[in-house]
């Protein structure tokens, strides 16, 4: 008997963590592990934001942790990336993966969006995310 191939959910170009809430797999799980690795690039460099992977699977897809820097002098702001890791197994993938621009949505989240984030899907019912809703 022949199993039949569910065809992979597509990923908006310009995707969010927030915006796949629907399609990952373990969303709780998912986001609490971009959280850790949030927490670890925020603690080494003092700032943390996430972008998903556009090209891979929606139910759990890879993600990149950058932190900015601004120049004391010029007030300039620059991206740099810390790494990126798989979204199944959340390991840290090969540089090479990182460079590949098209790979990631150009929106990001930073941490606080991210712990809001799972404090909403931890708590469905607290007043913060009623409120949300209210509109």
């Amino acid at each position: 008997m022949a199993t039949k191939r569910v065809p992979p959910t597509p990923i908006s170009a310009d995707a969010t963590i927030a915006d796949m809430i629907e399609t990952l797999d373990k969303p709780v799980e998912y986001v609490r592990r971009v959280l850790e690795k949030l927490e670890r690039c925020k603690r080494a460099h003092g700032d943390a934001q996430v972008r998903v992977g556009v090209r891979g699977r929606a139910e759990a897809p890879n993600y990149l942790i950058e932190y900015v820097r601004e120049d004391a002098k010029t007030r300039e702001r620059t991206t740099h990336q810390d790494a990126a890791y798989s979204g199944s197994t959340h390991r840290e993938l090969a540089p090479h993966h990182i460079e590949a621009a098209a790979n990631w949505s150009p929106e990001e989240m930073n941490i606080t969006a991210v712990s809001a984030l799972i404090g909403r899907l931890r708590n469905p019912r607290a007043p913060s995310s009623q409120a949300n809703n209210e509109d």
